[in-house]
């Protein structure tokens, strides 16, 4: 039901669509000749600073580097080096994985959060964007990387997830996979992004799942129908390639039940296939229930926090998180714009009853902000210590058929 109301906008979007929901020259596929990750970078905050429509204030600087891919080095080290490529998800930017940066980077990791294409510039640039951008992207940027370091990990979430996975899947070398809300599944009512992404070449309003105000400067709140589109193709062609074989490189996933964005029942099944070692996963939902082995339950229920449940942006960012943390300055409330404005008001000015998933209000939360962050943030990096110790003792990973 959900999502049947994000199809009903559709037909209110006349007049709203200006400068940022347009194309820019960002929107290209990464040049094939990026010599360095040092190339890589300045091309990224080249692409920031030229498509993006909020640049006219003091925060500029600020919205330039968070959109931009970004190195966090060892610098003087020696030995072995381990570096870790972390990727995002769907309409986000770099600045949604610096949590994850600066924990692996403390943990003696090389770590470069790496800009999709037509991320991190302007809603209009994934009107002309496709799937494959993204994963020759990854692999472009994983190549840069593999000259740097002696062990390289791969981590993700959400469409970054599944990019992470159909890579090490893809070719092998990979020392570990870390897997944040994968997108290993999206619904039926999503899929149909891609015949209203096609009437989008005609009627500008059906290039559009929802135009929003754009308020937050690290993840797009306006989304196009082929960017959703060119996800559901992208998990098409997961399934049909190297996906149905069995992952034996060394695996730790994170995700939360109550995820609206993606299946995270088909996420726990896929994970009770997998014969990796070592694996482990976090799954965040009300009640502990029956689990897959591998499987540690973490409770999404937090009364004293208002926290009713997880949602799918909740599981990769960390409380202290001066954007989308506890005390952060964003509110998540999109999913109120257009449906019940006033209830939208509300929670932008912290009215909110319960942090959440969106259109999960109760008699107790009717009005729900969407949650960004993680309580268990601290207790999940402790899992992700463990999991790297056992990595360490680990054989090389590898595919084999089931």
């Amino acid at each position: 039901m959900a999502h049947l109301r994000n199809y009903v906008r559709l037909f209110s979007l006349s007049g709203e669509l200006g400068r940022r929901h347009r194309p820019s020259p960002a929107a290209a596929p990464f040049p094939a000749t990026l010599a360095s990750i040092e190339a890589y970078l300045e091309e990224t905050r080249r692409r920031v600073e030229q498509a993006r429509t909020d640049l006219d204030g003091a925060d500029r600087e600020a919205i330039v580097a968070g959109n931009s891919a970004c190195r966090l080095w060892q610098e003087g080290r020696t030995g072995l080096r381990r570096g870790v490529l972390l990727v995002h998800g769907l309409a986000d930017s770099p600045f949604l994985m610096r949590d994850l940066a600066e924990a692996f980077h403390q943990r003696g990791f090389d770590v470069l959060v790496m800009q999709l294409p037509g991320h991190g510039t302007r809603p209009g640039d994934l009107l002309q964007t496709r799937y494959q951008d993204w994963v020759q992207a990854v692999r472009q940027v994983r190549a840069l990387m593999e000259r740097e370091v002696d062990e390289l990990y791969l981590g993700g979430f959400s469409t970054g997830a599944l990019l992470s996975l159909l890579e090490a899947q893809s070719r092998p070398g990979i020392r570990a996979l870390l897997l944040f809300s994968p997108a290993l599944r999206i619904t039926a009512m999503a899929r149909m992004t891609c015949p209203l992404a096609r009437m989008g070449r005609w009627s500008p309003r059906f290039a559009w799942f929802d135009v929003q105000p754009d308020s937050d400067c690290y993840r797009y709140e306006s989304l196009t129908n082929r960017a959703i589109c060119e996800v559901d193709r992208l998990i098409r062609t997961w399934r049909r390639g190297p996906g149905r074989e069995v992952l034996r490189v060394p695996l730790f996933v994170a995700a939360a039940a109550a995820d609206v964005t993606v299946d995270s029942e088909a996420t726990l099944h896929w994970f009770a296939r997998q014969s990796c070692a070592p694996r482990r996963m976090i799954y965040y939902s009300a009640a502990a229930g029956s689990l897959p082995q591998g499987v540690k339950w973490m409770p999404s229920r937090l009364p004293q926090q208002r926290i009713h449940d997880f949602a799918h942006t909740a599981t990769a960012l960390a409380p202290s998180n001066p954007h989308y943390g506890a005390e952060g300055d964003y509110r998540a409330c999109i999913h109120y714009y257009r449906l019940d404005p006033a209830r939208y008001r509300r929670c932008k000015a912290g009215e909110e009853d319960c942090l959440g998933e969106m259109f999960r209000e109760t008699p107790e939360c009717r009005i729900v902000r969407r949650l960004t962050y993680n309580p268990h943030f601290d207790a999940m990096l402790a899992d992700i210590d463990d999991f790297l110790d056992e990595v360490k003792a680990a054989g090389e990973g590898r595919l084999v058929k089931p």
